[in-house]
């Protein structure tokens, strides 16, 4: 089914095809796993093991060091081969520990153990959080201990629960929203618990949210306010900007916590199973491939087996692109593996996909037609690139106001990266400030 959906702002729309999504349930387990020590933004994780060690499934094999890192742990039973360097879904480098399958699991095929959290203390959660690796894959994939433990400091405390895709072409946070519902909902009750927050808000971008709106949802939020919102979908709507501002809590001073339905199941998987996060949902399709698939993941699988076990190539792909269409990243090596950020696989070919050349700008003002953030991003791409030339002081105010939705460089003719080159000027301006 082609799906079209409109731009925030301009005339413009995205369309791309919506397969119908089949849960095929668990993937094959890896007899090679590499786990990254970097799945989160921050810094990579410390590893507590050496190669040669042999750990058990679920064990801890690297400690964060940072409020923006997050724990690693063994996705399967087996023995730490060595600790190399590989390629990363975000097109980095990084340390990955290389596992090979031996022994028997701990977690899978087992009972799972099943905890009653309104009784677990608030600060035991926020430890729940830290210890079992859980990170929020809202926007950046940031610890969510770290999150909520600075809001829950905070005189407001609000949760925002996004119940839809940033990138629509990812389609994961809505397929959980319609069949994993309540199971997310208990996590989002978690983690609202977990932060004392006042009032919660659950946000669709469906005409209505009866779904959500039952009494079996409402009494597990004992402590806080719900609010039920059904948004008008234009993209962008679902990055931190537009959302405070649909929601209108642009007046207080202490900004919401903001989560998308993978992690409200990664909290609950954690409080309430005592399990660490280290399997993943990912919806795999393309034309490229036979079919569209929904499988449970083990963090540390490759791409490659990933898409072997869905039947291989139907045709020669032109690029495999991690976490949707719009704002995910391009791989090139069948040995990334996934990470528990990664939501989605798009196989794509050359006829929905073609080869293209960067050309110079044009100044047609497609790009200033579209940007939510009222920017020019052609000018401001222009400066930036000039900024890079001359090694002098990037425009910080322009730069942060960027959304960072594509919308400049899905319209482009010249099929210039505006909204990358944007991105990393803000990572640029970021690590200088770091660096202070």
């Amino acid at each position: 089914m082609i799906k079209r959906i409109r731009f925030r702002k301009g005339f413009s729309s995205l369309e791309f095809q919506a397969p119908a999504i089949v849960d095929k349930g668990n993937s094959f387990i890896p007899s090679l796993a590499i786990v990254p020590l970097t799945q989160h933004y921050g810094p990579p994780a410390i590893p507590v093991v050496q190669a040669g060690s042999r750990v058990k499934e679920g064990q801890l094999i690297a400690r964060s060091n940072s409020p923006y890192s997050s724990h690693i742990h063994a996705p399967i039973p087996g023995l730490i081969r060595e600790f190399t360097t590989v390629p990363l879904p975000d097109g980095s480098l990084g340390i990955a520990a290389v596992m090979l399958l031996e022994g028997s699991f701990s977690i899978l095929g087992r009972k799972q153990d099943s905890f009653d959290w309104r009784h677990i203390q608030t600060h035991e959660l926020l430890r729940i959080f830290e210890e079992k690796g859980v990170i929020n894959t809202f926007d950046k994939p940031l610890p969510l201990s770290s999150l909520v433990s600075s809001a829950a400091k905070k005189t407001t405390k609000t949760l925002v629960v996004r119940m839809f895709d940033e990138d629509p072409t990812c389609m994961i946070d809505s397929w959980l929203a319609t069949h994993k519902l309540h199971e997310c909902a208990e996590g989002a009750a978690i983690i609202a618990r977990s932060m004392n927050a006042e009032t919660v808000y659950f946000v669709s971008s469906q005409p209505v949210t009866t779904s959500a709106n039952t009494p079996q949802i409402n009494e597990l939020f004992t402590h806080s306010t719900i609010n039920y919102v059904s948004i008008r979908y234009r993209y962008p709507s679902g990055n931190t900007k537009t959302l405070t501002r649909l929601l209108a809590l642009t007046e207080q001073k202490n900004p919401p916590v903001m989560i998308d339905m993978v992690t409200a199941l990664a909290a609950r998987d954690a409080v309430k199973h005592n399990m660490p996060t280290v399997h993943n949902r990912i919806i795999i399709s393309g034309p490229a491939l036979y079919g569209t698939s929904l499988l449970r993941v083990k963090s540390g699988t490759t791409i490659g087996d990933i898409i072997e076990e869905c039947g291989g190539f139907k045709t020669e792909p032109s690029r495999i692109i991690i976490n949707g269409l719009v704002l995910g990243q391009s791989v090139y090596d069948l040995d990334t593996p996934v990470t528990k950020a990664t939501k989605s696989l798009h196989v794509m070919n050359e006829d929905t996909c073609p080869s293209y050349t960067v050309r110079n700008c044009i100044h047609c003002g497609k790009c200033l037609a579209v940007c939510p953030a009222a920017l020019d991003p052609a000018r401001l791409v222009s400066r930036i690139n000039t900024i890079k030339k001359a090694s002098t002081d990037y425009p910080t105010t322009e730069v942060f106001r960027c959304e960072g939705c594509g919308c400049c460089s899905i319209v482009c003719p010249s099929r210039i990266p505006l909204h990358h080159i944007i991105r990393e000027a803000a990572e640029d301006i970021k690590g200088q400030g770091d660096a202070k």
